[in-house]
C-alpha cells in the first residue's frame, strides 16, 4: 500500500519532466510495459520481494501513464482542458469501479494471483494503440 502509490507520484513527476522535453507520446508503451510486467509481479503471491517489486514497478508505469494520458488528452484539445479533466477523471473512476468488481469476482473464484496475471493481460491490447500514437 506505500510501495505502488509513492513510485507513481516519483514517475508522474519524472514523465511530466521527460515528455515536456521529448514528448508525451513516446511515455505510452514504456508505461504500459511496466505496469504489465510490475501485476505479473505481483501475482508471485507466494513470494513477498516479488509483490513488493512488482507493486514498485507497476506503480511507475501507472504514474508514467497518468501523467502521459492526461497531457495528451489536453494537448490534443487545448482550449477544453474542462472537458478533458472531466472525461479524464470519469474514465478514471469508472475504470477503476469497473476493474475492482471484476478483479473481486475472479479473486473468489481463482484467487489474487489469477486476479492479477487478468489485470497484467487485459492492458496488452492497448500497445497496439499506443505504438500508433
Amino acid at each position: 500500500l506505500l510501495a505502488q502509490p509513492a513510485a507513481s507520484t516519483a514517475a508522474r513527476w519524472w514523465a511530466g519532466r521527460v515528455g515536456d522535453r521529448r514528448g508525451q507520446a513516446g511515455l505510452l508503451v514504456p508505461g504500459l510495459v511496466l505496469a504489465v510486467a510490475g501485476m505479473l509481479g505481483v501475482a508471485l503471491t507466494s513470494t513477498p520481494a516479488a509483490v513488493l517489486g512488482g507493486a514498485l514497478v507497476f506503480g511507475a508505469g501507472f504514474g508514467i501513464l497518468q501523467n502521459a494520458t492526461l497531457s495528451l488528452m489536453y494537448a490534443r484539445a487545448a482550449g477544453s482542458e474542462d472537458v478533458v479533466s472531466a472525461i479524464w477523471n470519469a474514465a478514471y473512476d469508472l475504470g477503476m469501479a469497473a476493474g475492482a468488481l471484476v478483479a473481486g469476482l475472479v479473486v473468489v473464484r481463482a484467487g489474487y494471483a489469477a486476479a492479477f496475471v487478468l489485470s497484467a493481460l487485459v492492458m496488452v491490447p492497448a500497445m497496439v494503440v499506443a505504438r500508433r500514437r
